[in-house]
């Protein structure tokens, strides 16, 4: 759980930085086609030691392409989201991918529906609400979030599935590539040249993805995928921190309320995780 945790606050990062990338007129899709770039150069010397055979080389092609599949589908739906709602409104919607990612579980790693972690999923959901307190009119955005939310969950469950087969290098590796081919003809036709501080933003927000990645890779390795998700709504005090700290966006007057509330949902959680175990 804590290693989920730490993803999801890599992953905060990664928006802060992928935000203020965007917000100097880059088109949306240069943020997935930079962290597909700049993760496979980090990669380089790994994929060197490995041989491209053998770091690419899987068992499982049908589920690696899904996986892929579906993280392309949810980033740039997140971005598009970014771009059309208010930034409570995309976050409580995407924010809900918890509460996806435990049917799903249960439909496709055959987990049981736990009450306890149903209940963590709703409290924290709740607390998501009470912190972002959407209420902006209808707009593409909302079905926007919403495909992102959705995508998100299929993304950590098809993670689970490979993680019983496929070391997390390789699963980021397919995901950086994917990026890559997909989004490198839309943004050269899209074409927009960033500043050099863009492309610092760019590069650091990828170091943040590519560590939560490999965080979320390896904590789908050692725990339930219903019991890891409620993990993810710290995204929501980390990003009213940093909104605050980079932003200067105050956070609502109910935010101590919400983040209460998904405190509760996660130490209940791990604490009955503690009694399991």
């Amino acid at each position: 759980m804590a290693m989920m945790a730490g993803a999801a606050l890599c992953f905060s990062g990664m928006g802060v930085c992928y935000r203020l990338a965007l917000e100097e007129g880059l088109p949306t899709p240069a943020a997935p086609f930079a962290r597909g770039l700049f993760t496979l150069l980090i990669l380089i010397p790994w994929i060197a030691r490995q041989g491209i055979a053998a770091a690419f080389l899987t068992r499982r092609p049908w589920l690696m392409t899904g996986r892929c599949a579906a993280g392309l589908v949810s980033f740039q739906s997140w971005m598009l989201a970014l771009v059309l709602l208010p930034l409570a409104d995309a976050v409580a919607i995407a924010q809900a991918r918890p509460l996806w990612a435990i049917p799903l579980a249960a439909l496709f790693l055959h987990e049981r529906i736990r009450r306890d972690r149903v209940l963590a999923a709703l409290v924290g959901f709740c607390g998501v609400l009470i912190i972002a307190q959407p209420g902006g009119a209808l707009s593409w955005g909302v079905p926007a979030a919403v495909l992102a939310g959705v995508g998100g969950a299929m993304v950590f469950i098809t993670i689970k599935l490979l993680s019983t087969t496929e070391p997390p290098m390789r699963v980021i590796a397919w995901y950086a590539l994917s990026s890559l081919v997909i989004w490198g003809p839309v943004c050269a036709w899209l074409w927009v040249t960033p500043s050099w501080g863009a492309v610092a933003l760019l590069l650091l927000g990828s170091l943040w993805a590519l560590g939560g990645d490999w965080l979320a890779s390896n904590a789908a390795r050692r725990a339930e995928a219903g019991l890891l998700s409620p993990m993810e709504y710290i995204q929501i005090p980390a990003g009213a921190l940093f909104g605050w700290l980079v932003f200067a966006e105050l956070p609502g007057e109910w935010l101590p309320v919400g983040v209460a509330l998904m405190l509760a949902a996660t130490v209940y959680l791990a604490r009955a995780a503690g009694r399991q175990a």
